[in-house]
């Protein structure tokens, strides 16, 4: 599977099609970019293709302007991304997303499939008309689910099957989409939270089961290196209490 398959589920009209090469010149001109952000955007990115834009006009979804105004989405893009080897991914997304004024579903060529990434945006409270990220990136991989739960997930992408109160909402429902994407890489089933702040509640739930899985394995190696008998019973008392945890954090993961 490649980015452009995750670009064709979408199924957009042809209005919304763009394809072109962005300059690497245009994004390193951001001016809250560090020297090394741009040595990393020049080093890194092999190509950077906005795909599509997915405006109005073109879709028939009202653009989004919250009643303080601080978000302002007049169109969504689609972007594709192949990085160089080596090149720190996570870094590039979030520099991607910063780069540009609109909310982006970021699609990277990664082995063994697509990446998505999406972030929400607000206003900047010191840069006018600048954007900051209200939180980091959100990203999932195509690859690191079985090949049915994949499909479900593209399938799932559809722009028709996102909500159309406006191009905010639509956005939402991709963040629902890839956070759902996310969980299947933990519990093995692909279902889509029933609101955004049911999907916020499964990322926080993703974030305490990594930690959890971390601890429990530091202590089992530790417990494997351990020749006291009182020690190793405290130890095992300690992955027994984690292992609790981490079951009850799956039980939101299927909740949500």
């Amino acid at each position: 599977m490649t980015p452009d398959d995750v670009v064709e589920a979408l199924q957009l009209p042809a209005d919304c099609a763009v394809d072109v090469r962005v300059p690497k010149t245009q994004l390193q001109a951001h001016t809250g970019f560090s020297a090394a952000d741009r040595r990393l955007l020049q080093d890194g990115i092999d190509t950077l293709c906005w795909a599509a834009a997915i405006r109005p006009d073109a879709v028939g979804i009202p653009a989004y302007t919250a009643p303080d105004g601080s978000r302002r989405i007049p169109e969504l893009q689609v972007m594709t991304l192949q990085v160089r080897s080596g090149a720190k991914l996570t870094r590039l997304e979030e520099l991607l997303h910063r780069a540009v004024p609109y909310p982006i579903l970021l699609v990277s060529e990664q082995e063994p499939g697509p990446r998505i990434s999406v972030a929400l945006k607000r206003m900047s409270y010191t840069r006018n008309n600048d954007v900051t990220l209200d939180t980091p990136p959100v990203t999932a991989s195509v690859g690191e689910v079985p090949m049915p739960v994949g499909h479900a997930f593209l399938s799932a992408l559809q722009l028709d099957r996102q909500p159309r109160s406006d191009l905010g909402t639509v956005y939402e429902g991709w963040l629902t989409c890839t956070v759902a994407l996310r969980v299947a890489a933990v519990i093995g089933e692909f279902t889509l939270a029933g609101t955004l702040d049911a999907a916020q509640a499964q990322l926080t739930a993703l974030t305490e089961s990594s930690r959890l899985e971390t601890e429990i394995n530091k202590l089992l190696a530790q417990i494997k290196k351990e020749k006291q008998i009182p020690r190793r019973i405290e130890l095992q008392e300690q992955i027994k209490a984690k292992r609790i945890a981490l079951s009850a954090a799956h039980d939101t993961l299927r909740m949500a």
